[in-house]
């Protein structure tokens, strides 16, 4: 990851590519003068730099006048770096990535704009990008950012394992999950069956959110916007997620463990099961950088038995979009949005599948994913599942006492149920 901001500016290289939209020769006379538009994205996960610079050179040749400056930053510093902007007369950045879990704060406090308008104009098939991955981006019926990176995680197995210890597929329920673990344990095959990222970060939550999910309902507030922590699926996950680590079921490196970290103890060999970001896919069949290539499947969640039926599946998103800042200048608005259009378009989407799932379902399901994902039917299982996390306005205060919380359940360092309870007395106290 990079610590220092990098500003690169996108010159008259790359491709052309169509623009859905007003002509080149349209938009060439309403920006006679050149135009800088200031874009905020992260320096890791997701679409590369070297993606984004490309999406950047193939816009420039579409409409020479206007020129992409990039600021990449790791994800930790994105939000602090979209209210240092957000603060200042003119924004410091026109487009920003926005993720998920910061719609509720950035409408309530005016960070961004909705985009309803642009969307509802310029956009034919809405539908085409599936209601789940809308819903993590609006709030009370504002679209705050378009869906750019439709994240979200899979079960995987390691198929090899399971069939030494008698299995001939991966569990589909909470029952049937708990007994292959049991049985891979006792029979030596591997020491610690399953590995997760239960590092006391934000991670941390969206595997809590998830497991939640699994025994019925991820969602962590009721429907008047109290927390329901100590209660219902979410006592259970917890409870859950204590029993694994106290049995000896989970490696207990998973507390201290974040996703990349638990990617790569699957893929070494180290556990039969990880709950993971699609990126494991990759990882696992990656000969340089896995031990059991061949061995890893991709497969729905297992669900506590009587729950999740039409699903059969409970996931976690990870959704981030591209927004547009409130104080950008209102003469770059139209600019900022032709861009979030290009870069969120399908034919854009099309380019780049080895980077990231497309939040359009045509792409999702086109022969050219197809080709390169003989998974992709279980993506789209997993992605139609999805719970999101708390779409709350103080959500990062929120997070962080769920992570605190959780993370001392899972240790056993407070009782589960006082631990929820906490937890819950908690967040309440924040209205309070």
């Amino acid at each position: 990851m990079k610590n220092k901001w990098s500003r690169i500016l996108i010159g008259a290289m790359g491709a052309s590519l169509l623009l859905t939209g007003a002509s080149s020769a349209a938009m060439a006379k309403a920006a006679p003068r050149p135009v800088v538009l200031k874009v905020l994205y992260m320096s890791q996960q997701g679409y590369s730099t070297s993606v984004l610079l490309k999406m950047g050179a193939e816009f420039h040749k579409e409409h020479p006048n206007v020129n992409i400056e990039f600021t990449f930053l790791p994800y930790p510093q994105l939000h602090s770096a979209i209210l240092t902007s957000a603060a200042a007369p003119v924004a410091q950045y026109d487009v920003v990535l926005s993720d998920l879990i910061w719609t509720a704060e950035f409408a309530a406090n005016g960070y961004t704009v909705p985009l309803n308008g642009y969307i509802h104009h310029y956009i034919k098939n809405p539908k085409g990008i599936p209601q789940s991955v809308w819903n993590g981006l609006s709030i009370k019926g504002k679209v705050m950012a378009m869906p750019f990176l439709a994240n979200f995680q899979n079960f995987y197995y390691n198929k090899k394992m399971l069939a030494e210890a008698g299995f001939k597929s991966g569990p589909k329920t909470m029952t049937q999950w708990l007994h292959q673990m049991e049985v891979l344990k006792a029979k030596h095959i591997v020491q610690y069956p399953y590995e997760d990222s239960w590092l006391q970060a934000e991670g941390l939550v969206c595997d809590y959110v998830r497991t939640a999910g699994e025994f019925g309902n991820g969602n962590l507030f009721n429907a008047k916007g109290q927390p329901i922590m100590n209660q219902g699926p979410a006592l259970k996950a917890l409870e859950w997620m204590r029993m694994l680590y106290k049995d000896g079921l989970a490696n207990p490196n998973s507390l201290a463990a974040d996703e990349p970290t638990a990617a790569n103890a699957f893929a070494s060999g180290q556990a039969a099961f990880n709950t993971n970001w699609t990126f494991v896919t990759g990882i696992m069949n990656n000969k340089s950088e896995s031990k059991i290539v061949g061995q890893g499947v991709v497969s729905a969640f297992p669900v506590a038995p009587g729950t999740n039926r039409a699903t059969q599946s409970a996931s976690i998103s990870g959704f981030q979009g591209l927004a547009i800042a409130a104080n950008t200048p209102a003469s770059l608005k139209p600019w900022a949005w032709k861009w979030i259009q290009f870069a969120t378009s399908p034919a854009v989407q099309a380019q780049h599948l080895h980077s990231e799932w497309p939040v359009w379902s045509s792409v999702a399901t086109s022969p050219q994913e197809k080709r390169l994902n003989s998974w992709y039917k279980v993506y789209q299982q997993n992605l139609n599942a999805v719970y999101n996390r708390p779409a709350v306005a103080n959500y990062l205060t929120v997070s962080s006492i769920i992570q605190q919380y959780v993370h001392e359940a899972i240790s056993g360092t407070i009782p589960v149920k006082t631990a929820a309870n906490d937890m819950v007395q908690q967040i309440e106290s924040l209205h309070n």
